[in-house]
């Protein structure tokens, strides 16, 4: 099994073809973007891709950064996917799950006198 390098945004789908997607996404933004903006907004994002890529799902850490992406680069995000594609995808912005608020701590059953 191939590791994915740790510089390039994580991404996950059901397909090969949905994560090459997402990634000549990532390399046009970085080539578009000033390195400082890119790894501070574009590289921490990972990446849900739909099997039929009408719908990419970006997840992303928590409301601050969800607010500025939607208004600084969804739209040119979206743009580039559909050229990508050649058909329309939708774009959707989502906060990722933490890990410790998806935890669920069970207490153990207390010893009987």
């Amino acid at each position: 099994m191939t590791e994915e390098p740790s510089h390039s945004p994580h991404s996950s789908s059901g397909s090969d073809a949905g994560q090459g997607l997402w990634q000549a996404c990532v390399e046009q933004l970085a080539q578009d973007l000033p390195e400082q903006q890119f790894n501070t907004w574009i590289k921490p994002l990972t990446a849900q891709v739909a099997e039929d890529f009408s719908k990419v799902t970006l997840l992303v850490a928590n409301r601050f950064k969800l607010d500025w992406i939607r208004a600084q680069y969804a739209g040119r995000i979206a743009s580039l996917l559909e050229g990508l594609y050649g058909q329309p995808v939708t774009l959707e912005l989502a906060l990722a799950q933490r890990e410790s608020v998806a935890r669920t701590y069970v207490r153990p059953a207390a010893a009987e006198p």
